[in-house]
């Protein structure tokens, strides 16, 4: 959805907050969160902080060109980047519609502690993929502290009735006496509750429910904490409902409850028999049903057949398809999650712009030239196949009148047709044929105009030469 229709600069704003952030927070922000989301995406969750006075948990207002002015971003960047914080847990956002504008309130959620970042199953394994086996293991023991065994030791501490008396009944104050102001007012100091916002509808719990034995009470079984952590599995693992449910069945308690932790082991087993031990990453996923536009129509051509397989390929598996089946480097893996991720390209567009940019490169993926058409598809709203094909076309065409228009400017001589000697994809050899054939025919007008003049050159000699002989 293009961001101005939901966001404009003379928006107004204010950012609430429960906590303050710390020194602890700011580490967890730069280390942990800021390779998964961005560093735009960061930037603005500071931004919002930096709102917030000493020690006060409320923003007086602003609107949104100040940021746009302070982060040096474009409105369609912070749009992006806010909804990234969103999506990870970091910002609750309200919007109230006004005459003239809309307010925002941007209610800050502080980050996950170390220890739950490290324990949160999403959050872990696309960290992982993302910094390597390596790196991942050297900032978790950064956060680490050495245990303390405590069975080798006698616990003094105080109890509190050790240390404290009980009130007078004249001293005690009634906690109902304050009811109003608790009732209008929120408390400081929440913490947060180390998961991430996830939509049920997005995974059918029905059909898992309908897969379960007679004998289990899918009702019961299925309580808001055991869909959270089946939801957070199947996303991470991309596993659907009649797979979960063999799995879940393996992970049941005495009482048929599920048991967390043996699910989440029975997953990971499940996984690696399925696809090693290369953990999963956003670049598996394929596109969106609600991004297709192949679904249920016939490919008439080889552009619709080509439109079709990026439709239905993983970004992944289709660089392992150009490269025949060979492994693909990591750094080509993460540059692929990193245009899905940061850049919020759908898995198809990602497909198209690859192809593009190999073909057009000698087969090499150069990231900077790779994030600057993906930056500029990202702004473009560029969702679907088709719009990547269409877009990448005209991109090419435009390229090609910037190369004519160079070797004419360097020759001086008239504009010459410019013909690229690379592959070229087979979406756009259509167009270098059209362009070929248009090249033959100017070079035949060109000819044929050379030869005529060349015939009323020679027919101008002859005449001269039989009047001088006269």
């Amino acid at each position: 959805m293009p961001h101005w229709t939901e966001l404009l600069p003379v928006d107004r704003f204010k950012v609430q907050t429960a906590d303050q952030l710390g020194e602890r927070e700011h580490k967890t922000l730069q280390l942990l969160y800021q390779p998964l989301i961005g560093t735009t995406a960061v930037s603005l969750y500071t931004m919002f902080w930096s709102k917030l006075e000493k020690d006060s948990f409320t923003s007086s207002e602003s609107v949104h060109h100040e940021l746009m002015a302070m982060l040096n971003q474009p409105l369609d960047d912070i749009y992006e980047a806010r909804r990234g914080l969103e999506g990870i847990g970091l910002l609750r956002t309200f919007q109230r519609k006004e005459e003239t504008s809309t307010l925002f309130v941007y209610e800050l959620q502080t980050p996950m502690t170390p220890a739950q970042f490290f324990q949160n199953d999403v959050l872990s394994v696309f960290l992982f993929n993302r910094l390597g086996k390596k790196r991942y293991i050297e900032l978790r023991r950064r956060f680490m502290m050495e245990s303390v065994d405590k069975e080798a030791y006698t616990e003094v501490t105080a109890a509190f009735n050790d240390i404290y008396t009980s009130l007078h009944h004249s001293e005690m104050v009634s906690a109902a006496a304050d009811t109003e102001t608790e009732y209008y007012h929120a408390y400081q100091g929440t913490a947060h509750q180390g998961d991430l916002p996830f939509r049920q509808e997005d995974f059918d719990f029905e059909l898992l429910k309908a897969d379960l034995p007679v004998f289990i009470d899918g009702d019961k079984l299925l309580d808001d904490q055991a869909k959270a952590a089946i939801q957070r599995m199947a996303f991470v693992y991309r596993l659907q409902p009649l797979q979960l449910s063999r799995v879940v069945q393996r992970s049941l308690n005495d009482d048929e409850k599920l048991d967390e932790q043996e699910f989440r082991r029975q997953v990971q087993e499940w996984y690696r028999d399925e696809y090693g031990n290369e953990p999963p990453a956003l670049g598996k996923r394929t596109q969106p049903k609600e991004y297709r536009t192949m679904n249920e129509k016939e490919p008439a051509d080889e552009n619709e057949q080509m439109a079709v397989f990026c439709e239905q390929t993983s970004p992944v598996t289709f660089l392992e398809t150009i490269a025949d089946g060979a492994k693909v480097p990591q750094a080509d893996v993460k540059l692929v999650e990193s245009l899905m991720h940061d850049y919020q390209l759908q898995p198809g567009v990602v497909n198209v712009l690859i192809d593009y940019v190999m073909r057009m490169n000698n087969m090499k993926l150069n990231q900077n030239f790779v994030q600057k058409i993906a930056g500029q598809w990202g702004r473009k709203q560029i969702n679907t196949v088709k719009d990547a094909m269409q877009l990448a076309k005209w991109e090419y065409q435009q390229q090609k009148h910037r190369g004519q228009a160079k070797a004419a400017q360097a020759s001086g001589a008239q504009p010459r047709p410019y013909v690229r000697k690379d592959k070229l994809p087979k979406w756009l050899e259509q167009d270098k044929q059209n362009e070929q054939a248009h090249a033959k025919a100017s070079g035949a007008e060109d000819e044929e105009k050379l030869n005529k003049e060349k015939q009323q050159f020679e027919e101008m000699l002859r005449l001269r030469k039989n009047s001088r002989q006269q």
